[in-house]
């Protein structure tokens, strides 16, 4: 037996701990994180509701995420196929109208078959590609005349600004990224595994604020272990397209990553972003899983 309950404010902190624990069992299991950091950062933030369900007289076995027009829902691999995922989507679903978005990572058929029964059907893929860390560049890119990539500072104001307002240009079609506001940004940079030193922006004479960026996040492992690199995101603006700035931040990013000797190197990127996908299979990635979003059009059935 198991009970849903939504988790309060002044439980929240713990409860993201909770997920986070939850998330990182599931991820070991089936070999891809089953939520973005997004979805974390917006419940954290409390501007999506966190879910738990608690096997009576034990501990959490699963959760869901809900807001923004989009659902999280993971299960502890050991106590699937109990109704346990079924159970979260009915209850979180409840009396939701409007459109929802769902993300099912790598291969799942019981997820597929829950939001399947729920009217859900898939809209969206998402490509995790991955490079031969013995392919990375040994040596940063030279910048042409007018060029010039720096570190972004977070402490200053109007280097957060003119993120985010790059960040919305280049990804103006992306449903989640494309929303990134200034607070969220704040959020994103007080993750753990944050370091400004691995978000490079890039600047031109030309162009006001920033024309790109480019975002290493490093994931540190057991002391002793290499650590495992992700090519967190790559913008550049539609003002700057066509002259390159792609492949320079690319070849940043990827020089970047080569100083920590990583175990791993990946990157998410949408299947339908061609050009994007194109550039980096020039770069030596290859697709290491897919993974696909699905949708619930608007709906009278509470």
């Amino acid at each position: 037996m198991f009970t849903l309950t939504v988790v309060s404010q002044k439980d929240l902190a713990s409860g993201v701990r909770t997920a986070r624990s939850i998330a990182a069992t599931a991820e070991a299991f089936d070999g891809a994180p089953p939520v973005s950091d997004q979805a974390f950062i917006a419940a954290s933030s409390g501007a999506r509701e966190l879910f738990m369900a608690n096997e009576v007289g034990a501990g959490a076995i699963g959760f869901g995420i809900l807001g923004e027009r989009e659902i999280d829902v993971v299960v502890l691999p050991e106590q699937r196929r109990h109704g346990v995922g079924t159970a979260l989507a009915n209850g979180m679903l409840t009396g939701v109208r409007g459109p929802v978005r769902a993300w099912v990572h790598g291969s799942q058929p019981d997820a597929e078959q829950i939001l399947s029964a729920k009217g859900f059907s898939p809209v969206r893929t998402l490509l995790r590609m991955t490079l031969d860390p013995l392919a990375l560049p040994a040596t940063f890119p030279l910048m042409p005349a007018g060029v010039r990539v720096r570190t972004l500072d977070p402490s200053s104001a109007s280097d957060v600004t003119n993120w985010v307002d790059v960040n919305a240009a280049a990804f103006a079609s992306h449903p989640e990224q494309g929303r990134i506001t200034v607070a969220d940004f704040e959020r994103m940079t007080a993750e753990d595994w944050f370091d400004q030193a691995e978000l490079f922006v890039l600047e031109t004479d030309d162009i006001t604020g920033f024309a790109g960026y480019g975002w290493v996040k490093t994931i540190r492992n057991d002391q002793g272990s290499a650590p495992d690199t992700e090519l967190y995101a790559l913008g550049v603006s539609p003002e700057a397209a066509g002259r390159g700035f792609g492949r320079l931040l690319l070849s940043q990013t990827l020089a970047q990553m080569s100083t920590h000797h990583p175990a791993s190197v990946s990157l998410y990127v949408d299947g339908e972003n061609t050009r994007a996908v194109d550039l980096y299979e020039r770069h030596g990635f290859t697709v290491a899983a897919r993974s696909a979003q699905w949708l619930r059009p608007e709906t009278n059935k509470l």
